[in-house]
């Protein structure tokens, strides 16, 4: 029996979390409609694979970002019919999954339409927290006993989750933040269909008994509601901040930029020839969930590694920037960090911040580990925005702050981006604006001088203006089509020439 539209796309919920994305004035009765209509025909009519190359469909990706950036319904419609002219029709599976074969079919896309009715049903029974905590965090979703005996391979659902530079993750992201059970199950089930190739970096001992001082941390929050940390603030281990950690990774050879090669085999070879290396890097990063102060700071850390990695790894003086295909993933994916730990105990959060930090550190390393030019960066771009190309409005007399300010034309930096990017084609881009528009809503208020103190060399000219400086020179890689420009696409090329990594 088909479940209704209504229970699978109800409208979008509030923000999970605080740290989640905030909408933009715009939608309405009729754009949420057609997002609602888009969603359920995209999860009933089509795969979650558009090709047999395991190629993503981003339908939903595209119509919720733009919806949540305020597009009319006739913008989520044209948008959605971009999606259609290329995608494989959904196919029904070889047999159903239930939980005794559930992981006798992992990796199997064959079975996407049979993880999606498995998953679709166990989230109308259990709900979301407590589907992920089950399928996607505990123990036995990773490394079960029972498959160890019987010689088979194991779950990794962790590891599934991250895969595919974090497709699974923003998929299910999506549907934590909007609240959207038929957007979780399909991307719960686009995990189960996912390989696992990052065993190395996500070890069996991540799932091993919580530390001594977790398990006195869970005693004390059921018995006082008090944080370890407020009692005894020296028992946290102070560990080494992101950026140092970055900043060792460029001075360590084993990691120079290798030949160019497709994707997947280099991150393949890097796991295979430095993944302990990689992994033992990442682990000196103190993962700390106790409290909301410190889950919040390790948030911010992320979004600053994965942003600094696409926009000034991307940025060389005197050179077109390149906007990376697969680094701008990182961006895209770390926005939904805050609304997936909105619904996870404090084991899991500590789980999911270790695993999506050393994937992200994987995929850098995988694209040429291009050099991070600060402070270059910084004396070289804008951080207000240039007026965008085609026609211009002609200011009265006394347009604040003056008629002829280029500020009277463009008086926040933001709003053009946002409208060029509501109607550009490339499902991307929308993404990537939407996670900076964001991110310079929590933290463009950051003076210079605030990352000082780590050994990441420039990072003490970093400010809250990285994201409209990144947000700027994406805009002008991508082609401004609302304003006359052609479209233009992500580069592929990764750093591979002699100013990638540390050269």
């Amino acid at each position: 029996m088909a479940i209704s539209q209504e229970k699978l796309f109800p409208q979008p919920s509030p923000p999970p979390s605080l740290l989640s994305p905030k909408r933009w004035p715009g939608a309405d009765k009729e754009s949420t409609a057609a997002l609602q209509k888009d969603l359920y025909d995209n999860h009933t009519r089509w795969h979650v694979f558009f090709n047999d190359r395991g190629f993503h469909n981003h339908a939903a990706h595209h119509l919720l970002a733009i919806w949540a950036m305020g597009a009319s319904a006739p913008i989520i419609d044209a948008a959605y019919k971009t999606h259609c002219d290329y995608q494989r029709p959904a196919f029904k599976s070889p047999e159903p999954i239930t939980d005794k074969n559930f992981r006798e079919h992992l990796a199997d896309e064959k079975y996407y339409s049979a993880y999606l009715a498995y998953f679709t049903d166990e989230l109308l029974q259990k709900g979301l927290s407590k589907t992920f905590e089950e399928h996607i965090f505990s123990h036995k979703a990773n490394f079960d006993a029972v498959a160890e005996a019987e010689g088979k391979p194991q779950p990794e659902m962790l590891n599934r989750f991250v895969e595919g530079v974090f497709h699974p993750f923003i998929h299910c992201g999506y549907g934590a933040e909007f609240g959207l059970l038929g957007t979780a199950a399909e991307g719960l089930a686009m995990t189960a269909v996912h390989t696992a190739s990052s065993t190395v970096l996500i070890p069996r001992r991540f799932f091993e008994a919580t530390s001594t001082a977790e398990n006195i941390e869970c005693a004390l929050a059921q018995f006082s509601h008090l944080s370890l940390n407020k009692l005894f603030p020296t028992l946290r281990p102070a560990g080494i901040h992101p950026f140092s950690i970055m900043a060792r990774i460029l001075k360590d050879s084993r990691f120079d930029a290798p030949v160019e090669r497709p994707p997947p085999a280099l991150y393949t070879e890097l796991l295979k020839d430095y993944g302990d290396v990689l992994r033992e890097y990442a682990e000196l990063w103190t993962v700390d969930t106790s409290d909301h102060k410190h889950l919040d700071e390790h948030i911010e850390q992320l979004i600053w590694v994965n942003t600094m990695i696409y926009g000034i790894g991307g940025w060389k003086e005197g050179a077109d920037f390149n906007a990376d295909f697969f680094s701008m993933h990182l961006v895209t994916s770390v926005l939904f960090v805050p609304s997936v730990l909105a619904y996870l105990s404090h084991k899991s959060q500590a789980l999911l911040l270790r695993a999506y930090f050393v994937t992200s550190l994987a995929w850098w390393i995988t694209r040429g580990r291009p050099s991070l030019h600060i402070a270059p960066f910084f004396s070289s771009t804008s951080s207000t925005m240039h007026t965008p190309p085609g026609p211009q409005p002609t200011p009265a007399k006394e347009t604040l702050p003056s008629p002829t300010d280029a500020h009277a034309l463009t008086p926040n930096a933001w709003l053009p981006i946002v409208q060029t990017t509501l109607v550009h084609p490339n499902e991307h881009l929308c993404k990537l604006q939407r996670a900076l528009a964001h991110f310079a809503a929590l933290y463009g208020s950051r003076e210079e001088g605030h990352w000082a103190g780590t050994e990441l060399e420039g990072a003490e000219r970093l400010d809250g203006t990285l994201f409209v400086r990144v947000a700027a020179l994406t805009a002008d890689k991508l082609g401004w089509m609302r304003e006359g420009e052609e479209k233009a696409t992500w580069d592929f090329k990764g750093f591979y020439q002699a100013d990638g990594g540390a050269k």
